[in-house]
């Protein structure tokens, strides 16, 4: 997803002393217990302003529903005892009693209501909760009344970006205040702050929680955690070796190598769903306005042996919405592979069909004085630029010359947006497929990126049958995304953390989510 800074207002000032920053991850000033965690940076707390939100933030903002790491269904989170219509147009749910946020409020129906009222005010990803057309609040339970049935909204209801936060401060704060100094309910709160550089966390001392997937429903046994943001790679690795630090959310595939083995540090994957994609410039003004050449670069792309140069750091993807994804439609994945890939030979007999043909024997091939040559923009990430290295050994195999930009992945999707590229490769992660749909052409100009296409999206999205639904993701792809071969999956990315041996409970479901209800520290 993308990230943006957003103008933060100070609502308190914290300074750090070198021995907070740097002291003993096991223990605070009081001696309570105290962790320590490497994350990347954030960017608030009000979780409908922001548009990037890193897994650790859930310390401090449980989500409306939990999702089942099996089936994809909402179960009890915030809310527990969800219940919808037939038609999908009504969805009723309970606020059980008994939990307060951290500020000493309880916790109640109408904060719900006005959460998602707050939601659709500013809520950067609001359009994927706008079909709420009204909220009514009987007692203990909340209704919602929709203008259509929509999967995505599902997923939202389990999803970081629909929380809730204290209703009494969204009536008296700021939107500036509101973003750091809103307090989600949760296991932690923000006790304070230093921007771009860290957050101490406390635990939260009236908390309780309702998700059926954690032993511990009550409060935090760990009663403090510093989060550090954006921590080097070398500083990481040695501070996680000294147990100066116990958690590091972000391990490369290179420090993944430095730590395996490591007395006392445990690796563990948390790949989310996560697709790597390629979009191909289809205007008359790019080189691949001929189809012949977008279908060309994309049969002579062999993803195995590009995945094997990134030495286990990703796998293979034959279809946008891949099998960690809800709805994964298998038959998308094999009519790709066996359509628009791994074919060298129909490759190159399209490149002579189209006039390109090596003359001057200089190993790239050309026609009527141009050269087979183009630009890819990706992203400085260390693993896409393997990839973007073993493509460019592949292309120009057949003579075809990929000159490669590595940026910062901002400007990629700049670069996309402004129609100003031939290629380009991002990535989106998501488990529920309609959020890719809806924002995987950054290309406004795409050949297929059309209001036809999104309204085929806005139909199977109010398909309120799941196996329905599923086939009709799978019909999507192979009718409307692959035929201008301009919409090219690539690959999925893992992910890996590292903690101390000696924290326990860091327990990552197989949906790479994370619960941090039994995280303890041994003795």
């Amino acid at each position: 997803m993308k990230k943006k800074l957003f103008p933060l207002l100070m609502v308190f000032v914290m300074v750090f002393s070198l021995a907070a920053c740097s002291g003993e991850a096991s223990k605070g000033n009081e001696g309570a217990a105290r962790i320590v965690i490497a994350d990347d940076e954030w960017y608030g707390t009000d979780m409908y302003q922001q548009d990037t939100w890193s897994s650790v933030q859930s310390l401090i903002s449980d989500t409306i529903f939990a999702i089942d790491p099996e089936t994809g269904a909402l179960i009890d989170g915030i809310c527990t005892n969800l219940q919808v219509s037939e038609d999908g147009l009504t969805m009723t749910m309970e606020v059980p009693e008994g939990r307060k946020f951290a500020n000493g409020a309880d916790l109640d129906a109408g904060d719900i209501k006005a959460s998602i009222e707050w939601g659709h005010e500013v809520g950067v990803y609001a359009d994927g909760f706008s079909n709420i057309k009204s909220i009514d609040v009987d007692g203990k339970k909340v209704i919602f009344h929709l203008s259509t049935f929509r999967s995505d909204l599902l997923y939202y209801l389990g999803e970081c970006f629909m929380g809730v936060i204290d209703s009494e401060q969204l009536e008296t704060m700021t939107k500036d205040e509101l973003m750091w100094g809103a307090i989600p309910y949760g296991p932690y709160y923000v006790e304070s702050y230093e921007t771009a550089s860290n957050v101490t966390l406390k635990a939260n001392p009236y908390y309780k929680t309702y998700v059926p997937l954690v032993e511990n429903q009550g409060v935090m046994p760990v009663e403090e955690i510093f989060v550090k943001f954006n921590t080097e790679d070398f500083t990481a690795i040695e501070e996680l070796k000294s147990g100066k630090i116990d958690y590091w959310s972000g391990v490369t595939p290179d420090a993944m190598k430095q730590l395996e083995g490591v007395e006392g540090v445990v690796i563990k994957d948390k790949t989310y769903p996560e697709v790597a994609f390629m979009e191909i410039n289809t205007s008359e003004s790019s080189i691949f306005n001929d189809v012949r050449l977008r279908q060309a670069l994309c049969l002579a792309l062999d993803r195995e042996a590009m995945c094997e140069l990134t030495d286990g750091a990703s796998r293979p993807a034959y279809s946008m919405i891949i099998d960690s994804m809800l709805y994964y439609d298998e038959d998308a994945a094999t009519h790709f592979k066996a359509n628009y890939a791994n074919n060298m030979d129909k490759a190159i007999e399209l490149l002579e069909e189209a006039g390109w043909v090596d003359t001057d024997n200089d190993g790239i091939r050309d026609k009527d004085g141009q050269k087979l040559e183009f630009r890819m923009y990706a992203s400085t990430d260390n693993n896409r630029q393997i990839i973007v290295q073993g493509m460019q050994e592949q292309l120009r195999a057949i003579g075809m010359q990929m000159n490669a930009e590595a940026i910062d992945w901002n400007y990629v999707h700049e670069y996309l947006y402004a129609d100003d590229y031939d290629l380009g490769i991002h990535s989106l992660g998501w488990m529920e497929p309609i959020l890719i749909f809806n924002s995987c052409f950054d290309d406004k100009d795409a050949a297929n990126n059309t209001p036809e296409y999104l309204d085929k999206v806005n139909a199977v999205a109010s398909t309120v049958d799941d196996a329905e639904r599923s086939v009709k993701l799978g019909e999507l792809q192979i009718n409307d995304l692959y035929p201008e071969w301009n919409m090219i999956p690539m690959y999925s990315p893992k992910n890996y953390i590292a903690h101390s041996e000696r924290l326990q409970g860091v327990n990552i479901l197989q949906n790479s989510f994370i619960y941090w209800n039994d995280l303890n520290v041994a003795q």
